[in-house]
């Protein structure tokens, strides 16, 4: 459980919160996955951000290189135009690396149908719902830099597979220090690029935080 706030209060009023569960369950050759998260944030009195996201997802390992996956996805960002996004999907996923409490490595290799809703804009044509099917590369590292310190990378490539120039790439990066046995100081960054997003909307969005993560 990750719990960020920031806010300042004076020549500048804003405030902003995030919330992110991260559940694993391990049963036998199998793995469960659920991740939600929620942002909401403020400035100048005024809602600027309100984000949130549902993920979750089923693996198999048919050995201990391999496995096959499925997942689903909702989510939603009003400022990005997404009233809503829902994803199914899967793929298969191998162990590029694996040395236990000190690094990892993975590649996953798959596809998923998404289906858009947009917020109708004044001034904007785009269509307000899409469905299409994209291809789905990630790369997952992990690594323990020392006692106190680890450090997680993953990063994503989506192409359409009808229109290649239309792909969203996405960075997923932190960085926790033990405080405690079961609570860890976390910074992370996270970056996504839409080659075509929707009209008005940029191309390139960054977002970082810092806060506690408990683990239970």
């Amino acid at each position: 459980l990750g719990l960020f706030v920031d806010g300042a209060n004076g020549n500048t009023n804003k405030n902003s919160s995030k919330a992110d569960l991260l559940t694993l369950w391990r049963h036998g050759s199998n793995t469960e996955f659920l991740q939600l998260q929620y942002a909401y944030g403020k400035s100048g009195g005024v809602v600027d951000t309100d984000r949130a996201f549902a993920h979750l997802r089923h693996r198999t390992d048919i050995n201990s290189n391999w496995g096959v996956e499925g997942f689903a996805q909702t989510g939603r960002n009003p400022f990005a135009r997404l009233t809503r996004r829902t994803l199914f999907g899967g793929g298969v996923r191998w162990v590029m690396f694996e040395e236990e409490n000190t690094s990892a490595g993975y590649l996953g290799l798959g596809a998923f149908h998404e289906q858009e809703v947009l917020t109708e804009t004044l001034g904007t044509n785009d269509p307000r719902e899409s469905n299409l099917w994209r291809a789905n590369i990630y790369l997952v590292l992990k690594s323990q830099l020392n006692e106190q310190v680890r450090a997680y990378s993953t990063t994503y490539y989506q192409p359409a597979f009808s229109d290649t120039a239309d792909y969203r790439a996405l960075e997923q990066a932190s960085m926790l220090v033990k405080l405690r046995e079961n609570l860890d100081w976390k910074v992370s960054l996270d970056i996504a690029f839409d080659s075509k997003p929707p009209q008005t909307v940029q191309k390139r969005e960054l977002t970082y935080s810092t806060g506690l993560e408990f683990s239970f």
